[in-house]
């Protein structure tokens, strides 16, 4: 009950008190009530009550106003009576008031009543009391695979009034057994309000075993000739050696032309499965009496095969790499013998499914072209060296100088020999029908991109010549443009393989 409210009715019991004493005084005295008393005594009773009435002074509850949530309003209504009525509407807040920001503001309540304005000092208080909020992305619930570390889905927190506050979301890791644990995550604003949520996280076998196929995945045996299954072995991170669980299925009919298959299947005790593939060429011994010039009508016409030969280089071997995994091409490297950091870029193209050609330990025409024992030496030494970097056993080779070279002319007939043994031997060799030249006659870019442009043909398969030497920087701004030319114009892109035919020129030794 307001303070006017009080007065009232104090006034209006001592009105009663008076009348009933009046009365009393009265009949004691005079027998009978003289009703002249009673009348002063109301009039009397009358003017206070004017009086009061008149000066009465608004309620104004600024208690109502003390706490008001930052940002969820833009005007102040401040509850008041006056006379008996609700004159809420009628206040005036004058001063500034920012809603958008906490702090306390000191403001002044006015309200017109019959004896002019009534003013009120009061302090408006805005405050922030709700808490941030926490989103999990992903869920509360988390698989984590064994073999990889926690990573986190994704989590944010956003304020009413600091906004983004994310960056202050404080993880802490709470153990429960070997296989769950929980993420509690925890966030405070800039006004003390906190919030918190717990990811739960189990750690689970996703990974299969790992299947490892004995001698080569992808081989050739002669038709007619002796098909000898090695198997597999498999092996799996947690539950060890798998090897005696392996389903191999498929057959190779040496008696047949053809392409075969061989299947190693396994799976763990959680299902995870494994499944790995043998490619087995049966197909007869291409032996050249003579050897012929392949020009590329035989392969897939208007298909480009960028090959690269004398390197890993340091500076432009990457780069390439970079390049071709931008554009989503695959191409073919005749590597030359490498060192450390070379080995991490052979392995870098073999992983990224480039082939990795043999092109030999060796450059020197003196040394390598002496005799056939001292090619082959050369070849086997650096495609022993690539196996054990890669796992990958290289048959795709490339002669230094081309098959067509001059070079070895000390030895006659040398080139002729080694084409019909190379093949006899079951290597693939490659020569080109499209030469950038960035090794001699292109001293820029613009002139590499023209060569191979121009000799670019629908109508055959395309080998083109380059190279990824350290000093051949030009072949990191024509290799781009070749490749836009090549897509926009309809052709396409792949590595060289052992069924992809052989390009080759006619020997000259």
């Amino acid at each position: 009950m307001g303070i006017n409210n009080i007065i009232y009715l104090t006034e209006a019991i001592l009105l009663v008190i008076a009348l009933i004493a009046l009365i009393i005084l009265l009949k004691i005295k005079h027998k009978k009530i003289i009703w002249k008393y009673i009348l002063v005594l109301l009039g009397i009773f009358l003017c206070i009550f004017s009086i009061t009435f008149i000066i009465e002074r608004p309620e104004i509850k600024t208690e109502q106003i003390n706490n008001i949530e930052v940002k969820t309003q833009n005007k102040i209504t401040v509850p008041a009576k006056y006379h008996f009525q609700d004159v809420t509407n009628n206040v005036k807040v004058i001063g500034n008031i920012d809603f958008n920001t906490t702090g306390d503001y000191d403001v002044s309540l006015e309200l017109d009543t019959w004896i002019g304005k009534y003013k009120k000092q009061a302090k408006i208080k805005i405050v922030d009391t709700t808490p941030p909020e926490l989103t999990l992305e992903g869920g509360e619930e988390y698989n984590q695979s064994y073999a990889n570390g926690f990573e986190e889905p994704g989590v944010k927190s956003i304020d009413n009034y600091d906004s983004d506050i994310t960056d202050k979301i404080k993880t802490t890791k709470e153990e429960i057994d070997e296989n769950h644990y929980n993420i509690k995550y925890e966030i405070e604003d800039s006004s003390g309000n906190k919030a918190e949520k717990i990811r739960k996280v189990t750690i689970i076998d996703n990974i299969p075993p790992v299947i490892d196929i004995k001698g080569f995945s992808n081989m050739t045996v002669v038709l007619g000739g002796t098909y000898e299954e090695k198997g597999a072995t498999a092996v799996d991170e947690k539950e060890g050696d798998l090897s005696d669980k392996i389903v191999t299925e498929g057959s190779v009919d040496t008696s047949k032309e053809g392409t075969y298959k061989i299947t190693y299947k396994v799976s763990d005790s959680k299902g995870n499965e494994a499944v790995k593939e043998r490619i087995v060429n049966v197909k007869q011994q291409l032996v050249y009496s003579e050897v012929e010039a392949h020009s590329g009508s035989e392969g897939q016409a208007g298909v480009i095969y960028l090959t690269f030969d004398d390197g890993p280089s340091t500076n432009i071997t990457p780069k390439i790499l970079d390049i071709l995994k931008e554009k989503n091409v695959k191409a073919t490297f005749f590597i030359l013998n490498y060192g450390e950091t070379g080995e991490e870029l052979v392995k870098r193209a073999y992983n990224e499914g480039h082939t990795i050609g043999i092109h030999g330990y060796s450059h020197d025409y003196k040394t390598i072209y002496t005799s056939e024992e001292a090619y082959l030496s050369n070849i086997t030494k650096l495609q022993d060296k690539i196996k054990e970097s890669t796992g990958y056993n290289a048959t795709i080779t490339r002669f230094p100088g081309g098959s067509s070279n001059t070079v070895s002319s000390f030895n006659p007939g040398i080139m002729t020999r080694l084409c019909n043994i190379m093949v006899e031997r079951g290597y693939k060799y490659f020569d080109w029908n499209v030469d950038s030249g960035d090794a001699g006659g292109a001293r820029n870019a613009d002139k590499m991109v023209d060569n191979v442009t121009k000799s670019l043909s629908k109508s055959r398969a395309n080998v083109v010549l380059m190279h990824d030497f350290s000093s051949n920087s030009k072949v990191l701004d024509a290799l781009p443009r070749i490749i836009d030319f090549g897509i926009e114009n309809g052709y396409r892109f792949s590595n060289i393989t052992e069924n992809t035919p052989m390009v080759t020129h006619r020997p000259n030794n």
